[in-house]
């Protein structure tokens, strides 16, 4: 996997889950709601699918500019897509995070996240999460 080293990190954390399936034909994919803990007021979708990538970006979020809402799209090797939904599948005693290493974003002296209602996009480089079994 790529290093980044100018980076950011934006923490989710998870709202909801959902396994989709768009046709008999395709696999099926993980969408995740989430709350941005950095960009307060934003809601995110996240759809995890399978697909093994050595290079580059993993995946990308991009802010809408009309609405408090960012879509983010990751793909996983099968093995961390399955260890990923075999956690989705048990319910956690608190909410469980999901953090991800994203290209840099531009803060405001207060902290604020200026990419919010830009409709930019920013590419992820990695994705971990924080998943609390007791």
């Amino acid at each position: 996997m790529q290093k980044i080293d100018d980076s950011s990190s934006l923490h989710l954390t998870i709202l909801s889950s959902e396994i989709v399936k768009t046709s008999i034909f395709e696999v099926f994919n993980l969408s995740i709601s989430c709350e941005i803990s950095e960009v307060p007021q934003v809601n995110c979708v996240l759809l995890v699918s399978v697909k093994s990538q050595d290079l580059g970006a993993i995946g990308s979020i991009t802010f809408e500019q009309k609405r408090p809402r960012a879509a983010a799209q990751v793909n996983l090797p099968l093995e961390c897509f399955k260890e990923l939904q075999d956690l989705l599948l048990v319910s956690p005693p608190r909410p469980a995070s999901i953090y991800l290493k994203t290209s840099k974003f531009h803060e405001a002296s207060n902290g604020e996240i200026l990419i919010t209602k830009s409709n930019q996009s920013l590419d992820i480089y990695d994705l971990s999460w924080r998943y609390p079994i007791l």
